[in-house]
């Protein structure tokens, strides 16, 4: 039998592969959908490759401002050589604070941490949802 968890992961490997060969045959549109949503659920790959289609308008405006920020994301938690393409987009920036300020939104909404606390929440949720009913509105 399959978890939810498995079946989450095997379907993420599957739209992974989409956008890869969406991004291969040149359907730049479909593979930045995908990626973003991808991305937006905190794969690192996909949000690397959402800000390198940000910063050369693949599928999407090109947005030094986006890259940036999606390539905070991408490489939270690396050094070196990882956050070298960010420092390179901020460099290009003109207005680097309202980069930061979108950075620092993004990562609140779609960082490590805010991915942690969002699975914590739903394995509440289903958590709540095993409980049998006993008949008492209160516990139902």
């Amino acid at each position: 039998m399959i978890s939810s968890v498995d079946a989450t992961a095997s379907k993420a490997a599957d739209y992974k592969a989409d956008a890869h060969k969406y991004y291969q045959e040149g359907e730049f549109r479909k593979a930045y959908k995908t990626y973003l949503k991808l991305a937006k659920s905190g794969d690192t790959e996909s949000q690397k490759m959402v800000s390198q289609m940000a910063a050369k308008g693949e599928g999407t405006r090109a947005s030094l401002t986006d890259a940036y920020a999606w390539s905070i994301l991408a490489e939270e938690g690396k050094s070196g050589k990882a956050r070298r393409f960010s420092d390179e987009l901020l460099e290009q920036i003109n207005d680097k604070d309202k980069a930061r300020k979108k950075a620092a939104k993004l990562k609140k909404k779609y960082g490590r941490e805010a991915i942690r606390k969002k699975a914590e929440r739903m394995k509440k949720v289903n958590q709540k949802k095993l409980v049998p009913c006993t008949g008492s509105r209160v516990v139902c």
